[in-house]
């Protein structure tokens, strides 16, 4: 067995599957361009992360339960709506700050695309977090409480 089999059965082993399918392309690449190797192997780790923060990124939003898989470049900012406000609050520094986000207007569609929005935004960074509406957190809560699981 050839050592370029065994590292393809490593890779494999590795679980390193974006790795594994950029290599035999990349290997001539990096022969054609003369890169040095601490450079093809950087490029193809981060590749590997890239596929791997996507992964994760999409099974988070999935297990989020949001009604909407939309962002805020998919929102339709309504003249009464501060946009800049929205969009810094789309970087998440209110999470790192500790702080919280309440959303008050009379129709709830907006409320709760804004929340799946940032949701969706936390989830791709991979934060944990969960949709549920407050009026189904209340029954769950009154549930529990009848229940004894509080």
């Amino acid at each position: 067995m050839s050592s370029y089999t065994k590292l393809l059965n490593n890779l494999e082993s590795l679980k390193l599957e974006r790795f594994r399918t950029f290599l035999p392309n990349y290997l001539n690449e990096v022969a054609k361009r003369e890169i040095p190797f601490t450079d093809a192997l950087l490029e193809l780790v981060g590749k590997e992360l890239d596929f791997r923060n996507e992964r994760a990124s999409k099974i988070q939003i999935a297990v989020s339960t949001f009604p909407y898989n939309k962002t805020l470049s998919d929102f339709d900012f309504q003249p009464y709506i501060n946009k800049s406000r929205l969009l810094d609050l789309e970087s998440l520094r209110f999470m790192e700050n500790k702080e919280n986000v309440l959303f008050l207007d009379l129709l709830g569609l907006i409320k709760n695309s804004l929340s799946c929005a940032l949701g969706i935004a936390a989830a791709k960074k991979r934060y944990i977090n969960y949709f549920i509406s407050c009026n189904d957190l209340i029954m769950q809560l009154n549930k529990a409480h009848a229940e004894n699981h509080l």
